[in-house]
């Protein structure tokens, strides 16, 4: 009944919320995030609630949807709110709100305003209590941040389970890793589940932030990896198991995450985990392929992202055929191939491109989409997959091409058949894919050749159409048979005569080319029909020779939009004419278009253009060797070719001789590589033409270039490409063109230039349409156009700008744009004036009215080119010349209304180009615009007047401007600049008066940088610099603002000092002022800078100069702020000692000079008007120094000096010998004020102090033999006041001590100033107390005097007191060696005082330094008390007892006569004081004398040792407390101890044994507290003694035992009998080494064990190693770092016997699987120790603990695992390999 009542009670306890207990309600208001428990416990709702409102109202600002909250959470009826009185119901709806607000709020944590929001939330609301989950996780993703670390702290106890990880963290205020959080969640299936609810929750919400959802993906990933990890541990069956559980943990997750719309970051981490899953598992076909959907749907704009986790999905899958839904989000993705190219390296890709592929074949058989074919070509082209994988995507490509019959005829819209036959054709000529589709053929038994017979004869006749597989220079073959009476058809349509024409090539339209094409694409693959086409009239082959129509059908053929196959069979229809018929005139006009036919890609095209030129070739030869090289053929096509205007008549025409060179030399050598690289052709002809000259020109093909020829080419191919209206041709020789610079006089760009001024007259719609027409990119087209504009043609930049100035051209947005980029490119290479006419062209053109209809396309464009490119100071100048001034604007805006249509519009306008032409200025400005800097002041001065006209400030240009200047001055290398130029003047105003912080700081770091440029100008105005940071920039806490004070220091200060000390020989005066105001700004600069400020301040003026004047002036500024103070202190602490005592010198000599009558440098520093003021400022700069010695390090820093060498130290004294003369000087100046005088005294006290002692007794010394008595009396009094104090004094300074006690017997021997000789009594008091005993001589001298006449026998009270006192120490420190003095002394006291006693004038001073004296002669020397000066002590304290002279003298009395029986009760210091008497008296005792009296001393420890039990059996308000006790203990050991050493084992055994009995004999409540005392005494005798006294350890084993087995760790006082226990064991193993040490103990001590290994015996070892093994087990309750741990190693090491050794690896090793982490963590520890300590030797057990470690590994707990790592660590240092091997 009592246990259900218990745990009712705990429940309710629980639940509490000590409404009641003030104290647990004021500590719970004092959790806040924002400010400390003490400050935050002061404070009141409606206090926070304003700071925490405000918060939010700029959280509202940030993100409208906050502003919802503001009618609850944050509403003036929340200050009344108290969750204690609602209803659960109504706290849960506002636990929904809080939780809604808290996950609004996460993305802005890191803002001040979302603390100041989230601290009403805790102090109001206490959701780190009863929200405690959702505030974590609010929290957890700044985990490294402090604000995660402040939340921690005001968590409540107990947490929740999920949350226990972070205890550790708490606890040593450090911030858990992303390590530990990824191991918790993997471990921790709760915090993993909260954790991923609550993503998702703020993912529902729509209130995701991406600090959330980047942490979640990352660390839900890491974790997911560790749990599939540690899947794969065990049995295979196991291990499925495992993996399951994990997938079907995390598959409901990811059907959520990526389900969710609009959440793309969600869906990222989703893909993650996805490919991890994919990685790391086999999951069934079922699964991949749902979630192959999942990934789909939705993706959008992460399709890349994706597409990895889709990768991996597909790879996994056993079927190849992509699910429809993934196909068509496939097909669907922009750029899905780039993206599989930059996956193919990293990835698997093959997979996923093969379903692509047969997706695409299978759906183009059924629908016949011209898409799809497109799709196959380019991913097949695209080389995304093994020849393996390629052979099986063409697979289902030949199977459909081999049904070719069975496919539908050709529609309207597509032929599906012509375009799978040229598709195959195209993919055979291919490199890559070519030799794959005859391998394909060949698996599937397919007859090669009767298949492509089969592709090759499926013919067509149909009207031209572009291939959906090719782009721009390839069209499908889609031309095959077709009926004869289709063919006829098609001639029939042909006109029988063609008007005018001569020439298809011409620019006019021609009214047969389209009937003539149809009929050819229809013929070209019968040689039948192809015969009949040929002898069409129309055709005029038989004028071949005499008109170019013939050759130009053909060309218009292979030059055009066609099949390849019809290209191919076009240019042999020439090269048959050619080899066939006889020419008679010179064809050189098919020259220019075989080389375009050359460089088609498509290899059969260039095959047949191979066997023409070739032809050509032969032409050309047969007629040069028939005509001897003399050849006058004509020209065919002269005139006509490109119809009758002046495109034909302007071309111009190779020579017969330059025909035949190009021919011979530059084509026919390169055929065979033309014929296998498109490309080569075009890069064969640009080598020759850009060929040098002659002489050095290389051999190519055999022969030197011509120039002539070289320019002849050059000539006739530009003026072909300009002419001919085919745009394909001009766009495929056009580049190589351009390339060649310039043949001899002729210029490429100069013959093409009517191509840019078509170009450009054409404009972008009529160009994309003629390029479009021929297949042409028009953005390529256009591109390479406009390179024709050179920098050296101011023809063609002109014509450039005229186009985009046009107004005509203001839709042509494509074509300006590339006219834009060319003046960019080309703006490097121009002229510097063309470049300033340009520059001031673009401006011009940015500060135009825009245009409605490009949307200021011309402005926008014109300003990013000067934004863009390098603009040279010529042309900054030149646009800054045509920038309006500001100055008089200001005074015609104020004036009265005049002209008010006109001027605000130019005042708009020049205010407009004045921003951007500062604009422009300031993003070009660098060291090499210096011509700038009197314009950009200039411009200043502008703004300056501009501002004082019209009181208006533009910030902005004054911005621009000083950044400008800033970009041009400020580099490493000072630039040369003209000093007119600079105004400082206006800087100086900018930063004094400008009321925008940015202008101030940016005109103070202009003032930095000139200050190292031209410092005579910037020093002249430094100071109104200095006054306004004192006031301003000084205040603010921003790192900008003290990178600016910085540089302003770094710079100017310097300048400064070098111009004062320049001008000045005393250069206080100027830095007076200077430190003045920084003074000044003292309370305002920032508390955490003002150190590092004023040190780098001081370090530029000279701290050993002036740090004394800034003291004086903060302690005048600041007399009563002791923030200040400490300041002072802290900055004098910054400097070594002769600093230090350089400043004090100076300081000290200011106050001096402030005392004349005509003060000279104090006054800079010091400002006093009458007497009275200069006495007040004397004493409180006396006051202030005295504190800032006695707060400094300096003492510790002047002993550093004196301990650097004679030479530095002899400096250092001088120097201090001088500030002692002035410190003793300064009350001279004020005789009569007392105060003066006192302040001296204090401060020579301290700075005395700050020397060594040695330096300290010298000065003294000094002192007492030349200074007045007053003077020694201070010096003297410092002395005392140094030898009052107990910090260590070093010997060289007691050695002066001593040594200087000869003068203080002198001083009291010879003064006759009673205060004089007492203080030198007290000297002597003080020096025989500390040092007495290092010179005992010395002391018995001065004992002669203090037992004098001058102080035993004086008159003056005083003087007697301090000589009794003095003597009662002396007698401490001679013991023995006073007896000689005791006749006299002690019957002299006596009598006196007994004397003073019977005439009633004894005081109680006298009185208690009366016993004093005699008590410490009972001490001793006891035994030299006795007869008549023990009966005269006796008669004396009777007389005192009967005085009557108060409880204190009788306490006095009492003590000295006290005995042992009463000490007890008199309190722990009267007991050690008796035992120390037991102390001495065995000490000073003979062994055979302890030895008869060794049973009374024992019964007398007995005693002693009780004393625990009877102080805390029964505590009372009198008892002892812990440390009395065991300062008591310490003292009975001691004298123990001494006792041992004075007896043999023949009788300390019995003893010892004794106590061992009396201890655990008597009754349980005070057996413990005995037994306590008893293991505290044997810890320091096993210590003591070590391995002499091991054997004494068998007469406490089976005590020990008992002990620990049956010892309550949980009750205080016997777990500290548990500790003892444990050390003394310890102290046991530790001294238990072998015999040899004990051969090293005097024989006179106690008997040694002379048996070799006490702990080696199994009787020994069995009964101690189980119950201390045990102790383990009470690793949760109790700490085994430091008590069990180190014990079991020691026992271990003190074994040394292997059977030992495994008895103990198998205990503790069992302990290892313990179901408590705290007992396998201390089993684990416990290993380490013993593997450290033991190394191989315990590592020989290594085979029986693997299995154990293999297991701790993978421990649940996080603390485990990791001991474990470093143990395995440990392991393998020792064995020098891995243990990795051994443990799989």
């Amino acid at each position: 009944m009592a246990t259900t009542l218990a745990s009712q009670l705990a429940q309710i306890r629980a639940r509490s919320t000590n409404a009641l207990d003030l104290k647990v309600q004021k500590k719970a208001h004092s959790k806040s995030l924002l400010f400390d428990a003490h400050h935050a416990a002061t404070q009141d709702f409606d206090t926070l609630f304003q700071l925490c409102s405000e918060g939010f109202q700029e959280l509202c600002q940030l993100d409208q949807r906050f502003v919802a909250f503001g009618c609850s959470l944050f509403s003036d009826q929340s200050r009344q709110e108290n969750r204690t009185h609602m209803t659960a119901a109504q706290n849960k709806n506002l636990d929904n709100v809080l939780e809604d607000f808290m996950g609004l709020v996460g993305g802005w944590l890191l803002l001040k305003p979302a603390m100041k929001a989230m601290e009403w939330l805790v102090r109001r609301f206490s959701v780190h209590q009863y929200n405690l989950t959702c505030f974590v996780l609010t929290f957890l993703p700044y985990h490294t941040s402090s604000i995660f670390l402040t939340a921690l702290a005001i968590l409540p106890e107990p947490r929740p389970a999920a949350f226990k990880f972070l205890q550790p963290y708490l606890q040593s205020s450090m911030s858990p890793s992303q390590h530990t959080i990824v191991h918790t969640l993997a471990h921790n299936q709760d915090l993993f589940s909260v954790f991923n609810n609550y993503t998702l929750n703020i993912c529902r919400q729509g209130q995701q932030y991406p600090a959330l959802l980047s942490f979640w993906s990352t660390v839900t990933t890491e974790a997911v990896v560790v749990m599939l990890d540690r899947s794969r541990l065990g049995r295979l069956e196991l291990q499925k198991q495992n993996q399951e559980d994990v997938v079907m943990r995390l598959m409901p997750l990811l059907i959520e995450g990526l389900s969710m719309r609009n959440v793309p970051d969600l869906r990222v981490g989703c893909y993650m985990v996805l490919t991890v899953l994919c990685s790391k598992t086999n999951l069934n076909e079922a699964v991949l392929t749902s979630t192959m959907d999942l990934v789909v749907s939705e993706w959008h704009d992460i399709a890349h992202a994706g597409l990895i986790c889709l990768v991996m999905l597909s790879q996994q899958r056993q079927a190849v055929m992509l699910p429809k839904k993934v196909f068509k989000a496939l097909v669907a993705t922009k750029q899905l191939i780039d993206d599989l190219m930059f996956l193919k390296p990293h990835y698997r890709v093959e997979k996923l491109v093969l379903g692509l592929v047969l997706g695409s074949v299978k759906r183009l058989g059924r629908t016949g989409n011209p898409e799809r074919l497109r799709y196959i070509r380019v991913l097949l082209e695209a080389n995304l997959m093994q020849s393996s994988f390629v052979a099986a995507a063409l697979t289902p490509m030949l199977r459909l091409s081999e049904g070719i019959d069975s496919l539908p005829h050709p529609t309207d819209g597509f032929d599906t058949r012509s375009a799978i036959v040229d598709l195959l054709l195209s993919l055979a000529d291919s490199e890559t894919v070519g030799a794959n589709i005859v391998s394909s053929m060949d698996n599937m038994g397919a007859d090669t050749s009767q298949l492509c017979h089969k592709l090759l004869g499926k013919h067509h006749s149909l009207k031209h159409r572009p291939d959906p597989c090719e782009k721009d220079e390839e069209i499908p073959d889609v031309d095959s048979q077709v009926s004869s009476a289709h063919f006829d058809e098609l001639m029939n349509r042909v006109p029988a005569h063609t008007a005018l024409e001569v020439s298809l090539l011409s620019h006019s339209d021609s009214n047969t080319l389209s009937s003539l094409s149809d009929t050819f694409l229809a013929a070209y693959h019968s040689p039948e029909h192809m015969d009949k086409f040929l002898r069409l009239p129309v055709l005029r082959k038989s004028f071949a020779m005499a008109e170019p129509l013939y050759f130009s059908f053909f060309i218009r053929i292979w030059c055009g939009n066609h099949s390849a196959p019809a290209r191919a069979t076009a240019i042999k229809m020439v090269s048959t004419y050619v080899t066939t018929e006889r020419l008679s005139v010179d064809v050189q006009m098919l020259l220019p278009y075989i080389i375009y036919a050359l460089a088609d890609p498509m290899s059969m095209v260039r095959r047949a253009a191979t066997e023409l030129s070739q032809a050509l070739a032969s032409f050309y030869s047969l007629v040069e060797d028939q005509s001897n090289g003399h050849s006058k053929l004509k020209v065919l096509g002269e005139g006509q070719i490109y119809g009758p205007g002046k495109q034909s008549k302007e071309l111009a025409w190779l020579t017969w001789p330059s025909a035949v060179d190009f021919t011979q030399h530059w084509l026919v050598p390169g055929l065979e590589e033309f014929r296998l690289e498109p490309r080569q052709v075009l890069r064969s002809l640009s080598n020759h033409l850009n060929a040098p000259a002659e002489p050095k020109g290389p051999v190519i093909n055999g022969r030197k270039p011509n120039s002539s020829l070289r320019s002849s080419v050059l000539t006739w191919l530009c003026s072909h490409v300009v002419s001919s209206p085919n745009y394909s041709f001009k766009a495929r020789l056009l580049p190589v063109l351009i390339s060649v610079p310039k043949v001899g006089q002729t210029s490429a760009v100069a013959l093409l230039k009517p191509l840019l001024t078509t170009a450009l007259t054409l404009g972008h719609q009529a160009l994309q349409k003629v390029c479009e027409r021929d297949s042409v990119d028009p953005t390529e087209y256009i591109t390479h156009v406009m390179e024709i504009a050179t920098p050296k043609d101011k023809d063609s930049v002109q014509l450039l700008q005229n186009y985009i100035s046009d107004p005509q051209t203001i839709t042509e947005d494509s074509l300006r744009f590339a006219v834009f980029c060319r003046l960019r490119r080309l703006w490097p290479l121009l002229k510097s004036q063309t470049q300033v006419s340009l520059g001031n062209f673009m401006l011009d053109l940015a500060l135009s009215e825009p245009s409605s209809e490009d949307g200021g396309f011309n402005q926008t464009e014109a300003l990013n080119t000067l934004r863009t490119v390098k603009l040279s100071s010529e042309v900054l100048q030149s646009i800054m010349e045509d920038c309006p001034s500001l100055a008089h604007r200001g005074t015609q805006k104020a004036a009265k209304r005049r002209r008010t249509t006109s001027s605000p519009q130019t005042s708009e306008d020049d205010i407009k180009k004045i921003c951007v032409v500062l604009e422009i200025v300031e993003s070009s400005a660098t060291k090499a615009h210096l011509a700038l800097v009197g314009r950009l002041f200039r411009v200043m001065a502008d703004l300056q007047g501009y501002k004082e006209h019209s009181g208006l400030e533009l910030h902005y240009f004054e911005l621009l401007t000083m950044n400008s200047l800033l970009s041009i001055l400020e580099h490493p290398t000072v630039p040369q600049i003209e000093k007119s130029d600079v105004r400082a003047d206006i800087l100086v105003d900018y930063v004094r008066n400008s009321s925008n912080p940015q202008v101030q700081q940016t005109a103070l770091l202009l003032v930095s940088v000139l200050a190292s440029i031209v410092p005579d100008i910037i020093i002249h105005n430094v100071m109104p610099i200095f006054t306004y940071m004192s006031s301003s920039i000084m205040k603010r806490t921003d790192d900008y603002s003290a990178y600016v004070v910085k540089q302003i220091m770094d710079s100017v200060v310097p300048r400064v000092m070098e111009s004062l000390r320049r001008r000045h020989k005393d250069s206080l005066a100027g830095v007076s002022e200077l430190l003045l105001s920084f003074a000044a700004a003292f309370e305002h600069i920032p508390p955490q800078r003002r150190l590092g400020l004023f040190q780098s301040l001081m370090d530029m003026i000279g701290a050993d100069e002036f740090l004394f004047a800034l003291l004086i002036l903060l302690q005048n500024k600041y007399p009563h702020n002791k923030r200040a103070l400490q300041f002072s202190v802290d900055l004098l602490d910054c400097y070594d000692a002769q600093t230090q005592i350089q400043n004090v010198e100076r300081y000290v000599a200011t106050i001096l000079d402030s005392t004349k009558q005509k003060p000279t440098f104090s006054t800079h520093l010091i400002a006093t008007n009458t007497s009275k003021d200069s006495q007040e400022t004397v004493v409180e700069l006396l006051k202030h120094l005295t504190t800032l010695l006695g707060a400094s390090r300096r003492v510790h820093k002047s002993s550093q000096v004196f301990m650097h060498g004679k030479e530095q130290s002899d400096s250092f004294y001088s120097r201090f010998s001088r500030v002692m003369d002035l410190i003793l000087s300064l009350p001279y100046q004020h005789p009569m004020n007392e105060e003066v005088r006192v302040s001296c005294q204090k401060l020579l006290d301290i700075f005395l102090g700050g020397l060594p002692m040695t330096g300290f007794i010298s000065t003294i010394r000094g002192l007492l033999e030349s200074a007045d008595i007053q003077t020694s009396f201070d010096a003297l009094k410092s002395l005392e006041l140094r030898l009052s104090k107990t910090s260590p004094i070093p010997a060289a300074g007691q050695n002066a001590c001593l040594d200087f006690l000869p003068k203080l017997t002198s001083v009291i021997q010879e003064s006759e100033d009673e205060p004089m000789k007492r203080v030198a009594l007290v000297c002597v008091d003080h020096i025989v107390e500390h040092f007495g005993k290092k010179d005992i001589d010395a002391v018995v001298s001065a004992t002669s005097t203090v037992m004098g006449a001058e102080c035993l026998g004086a008159t003056s009270e005083e003087i007697y007191i301090t000589s009794l006192l003095c003597l009662a120490t002396i007698v401490e420190v001679l013991g023995d060696d006073f007896v000689q003095f005791i006749p006299h002394t002690l019957q002299k006291s006596l009598i006196s005082l007994n004397s003073k006693l019977d005439d009633g004038i004894c005081s109680k001073r006298v009185h208690n330094a009366g016993y004093s004296f005699f008590s410490a002669l009972l001490l001793y020397t006891p035994w030299a008390i006795a007869g008549p000066d023990l009966e005269l002590l006796l008669e004396v304290s009777h007389g005192s007892a009967n005085a009557d002279l108060g409880e204190d003298c009788s306490a006095e009395r009492r003590a000295t006569l006290e005995t042992w029986a009463n000490a007890m009760t008199e309190g722990p210091d009267a007991l050690k004081e008796h035992l120390c008497v037991l102390e001495a008296f065995i000490g000073r005792s003979s062994k055979s004398a302890v030895g008869r009296q060794s049973e009374a001393i024992g019964v007398l420890l007995t005693k002693a040792f009780d004393l625990r039990r009877i102080q805390f059996s029964d505590r009372t308000e009198d008892s002892y407390d812990d440390i009395e006790v065991g300062e008591v203990e310490e003292v009975t050991n001691r004298v123990a101890i001494a006792m041992i050493f004075k007896i043999n084992d023949t009788i300390f055994r019995p003893i010892f044994a004794q106590w061992v009995e009396w201890a655990g004999n008597s009754p349980q409540k005070t057996t413990v507290h005995r037994q306590t005392t008893l293991y505290t005494f044997f810890i320091q005798f096993f210590d003591t003694l070590k391995s002499i006294v091991t054997s004494y350890a068998g007469l406490i084993l089976k005590d020990a035992a008992e002990i620990l087995a049956n010892v309550d760790v949980s009750d205080a006082a016997s777990k500290l009998l548990w500790a003892k226990v444990i050390e003394t064991l310890r102290k046991c193993f530790t001294h238990d080494q072998d015999g040899r040490s004990y051969r090293t103990v005097p024989a006179s001590t106690v008997q040694a064990d002379t048996k070799s290994g006490f702990w080696h015996l199994p009787a020994h070892f069995n009964p101690i190693s189980h119950v201390l093994l045990e102790q383990l087990k009470r690793a949760a309750e109790v700490s085994m770092i430091f008590e069990v741990i180190p014990s079991i190693t020691d026992l271990a090491v003190a074994a040394e016997f292997s059977n030992h050794h495994k008895v103990l690896n198998a205990t503790i090793s069992k302990y290892t699987r313990s179901d408590s982490a705290a007992v396998r963590l201390a089993a684990v520890r416990c290993q380490q120790s013993l593997t450290y300590r033991l190394g191989e030797e315990w590592l020989a057990l290594l085979p029986e603990m693997l299995p154990f470690i293999s297991e701790l590994q993978e421990d649940d707990d996080e603390m485990v695992e990791g001991e474990t790592l470093r143990w395995v660590k440990r392991i393998e240092d020792v064995l020098g390999e891995s243990l990795t091997p051994m443990l799989q």
